[in-house]
């Protein structure tokens, strides 16, 4: 199970994917939606798409001209809103120079 724990956390382990997932908890979306959204090149977007993607993290379908991307499972945008919230109430992954300041 660890081994594909790792595989998921460096699947979603990228800012702009972590956006990806969090616009995409709100409902599908198409490509261009989520380029207006992010305010990101399409080209980048889409390359982020398929390795969400190929990691099973999100399911696509094509409707006429469009390709419209949703979540294959809630679960993860919870993962991702539930590490969110840890990091404003804990220091974790935190440089120890910011740690310091936090503490005083």
């Amino acid at each position: 199970m660890a081994d594909e724990q790792t595989k998921l956390f460096k699947c979603i382990g990228e800012p702009n994917r972590l956006k990806i997932i969090k616009l995409l908890d709100g409902g599908e979306k198409c490509v261009n939606e989520i380029v207006e959204s992010l305010g990101r090149e399409q080209s980048l977007i889409s390359h982020h798409l398929k390795s969400l993607k190929h990691c099973g993290i999100v399911v696509s379908e094509q409707r006429a001209q469009k390709i419209y991307y949703h979540l294959s499972d809630p679960r993860i945008a919870e993962v991702v809103l539930i590490s969110e919230a840890l990091l404003r109430d804990l220091p974790l992954c935190v440089e120890p120079e910011r740690k310091k300041r936090q503490a005083r």
